[in-house]
């Protein structure tokens, strides 16, 4: 499966080459071929990178996702393990990149869907680096297939500034497609509307049609009007809605559900939204919730950033969910 990976950059992995000051460069493992399936199986959670925005494209959005991997990872690795508790206490590996170069879209998303498959057949907890938010699909359906899930056993948070469930007669697959396609192709049927939560959502960035649409299908949109200002008390709502009857949950990052200030580098922008320290709050609940077996960051665009603030909080993002992680043991 490595074969489908480019490995990680190990220029990334920052070292102040101070035992008194480690960084997480010094304690993630980067994966290379030399690394079987048995020592793989030993982490808790991995990185991948999904270097594949095409699909903003194909939505009329702001390219640049695809930059976001290694920016994130850049960010990442400068952070320290922390402390009460440290996550030196997990296993952490780094997969590097999904090969996409010379594929088409479906052959890109494929790669992304073996490769997320293996990891959760082995127990580790994929954490996904976008890209566009259409690699969510093959994300969440890799997921399904890696822990056999059957039909209503996926419980799914979307945190994003949008509903993304436009059927493919616009455009085809595209950014805003991927929940569409989670609700309604996936051959077991394991995501149900009555486990998926839409989180943080902006009334005036929606269609009327898509809102009335999710309805129908019982489920469970969060407006930003609702969530301001509350991001523990309705998180976990929507944590234990999207957990109900479910045998696994997969928390989805959108970075434009925060807003512009702290996080001007998104495929698509609003004044208003969630607050840095709002969303790490999201994400730290994440981590800490026994049921969440996934965690994917999307939509950042190094190119539209400004002093690497949105690539540093996806950084954030990842952090917060490994403290959370710890909390679990």
């Amino acid at each position: 499966m490595l074969d489908l990976l480019t490995p990680p950059d190990r220029g990334l992995f920052f070292t102040k080459e101070d035992p008194k000051d480690p960084r997480m460069g010094e304690l993630v493992i980067p994966v290379d071929q030399s690394f079987g399936d048995r020592v793989v199986s030993e982490f808790d959670a991995v990185i991948i990178g999904m270097p594949e925005d095409r699909g903003v494209r194909a939505n009329r959005g702001r390219e640049g996702a695809r930059l976001a991997p290694d920016e994130v990872r850049r960010h990442f690795y400068k952070l320290t393990p922390g402390f009460g508790p440290s996550l030196s206490e997990l296993k952490i590996g780094d997969l590097g990149n999904v090969k996409v170069e010379g594929m088409t879209l479906d052959e890109a998303h494929g790669a992304l869907r073996w490769v997320v498959r293996w990891v959760s057949s082995m127990g580790i907890i994929p954490i996904v680096i976008g890209g566009g938010h259409d690699n969510s699909y093959p994300g969440l359906y890799g997921l399904s297939e890696g822990l056999k899930l059957g039909e209503g056993e996926l419980g799914v948070v979307n945190v994003d500034q949008h509903l993304d469930v436009r059927d493919l007669s616009w455009g085809g697959v595209t950014s805003g497609t991927p929940f569409y396609r989670s609700l309604e192709e996936m051959p077991t049927r394991c995501l149900r509307g009555r486990n998926f939560v839409e989180y943080a959502i902006q009334e005036g960035h929606n269609s009327p049609y898509y809102y009335e649409w999710l309805c129908e299908r019982h489920a469970t949109v969060m407006t930003f009007d609702e969530v301001q200002g509350r991001p523990m008390e309705t998180f976990i709502r929507a944590l234990q809605i999207a957990g109900r009857g479910t045998r696994a949950i997969a928390v989805s990052v959108d970075i434009d559900s925060v807003r512009s200030t702290d996080a001007p580098g998104a495929s698509a922008v609003s004044p208003n939204g969630l607050s840095s320290h709002e969303l790490n709050k999201i994400a730290y609940l994440a981590g800490r919730s026994y049921k969440v077996k996934y965690l994917d960051v999307m939509e950042i665009s190094p190119p539209l950033d400004q002093d690497g603030r949105t690539a540093s909080l996806g950084a954030d993002v990842i952090f917060r969910f490994l403290k959370g992680m710890c909390e679990r043991r």
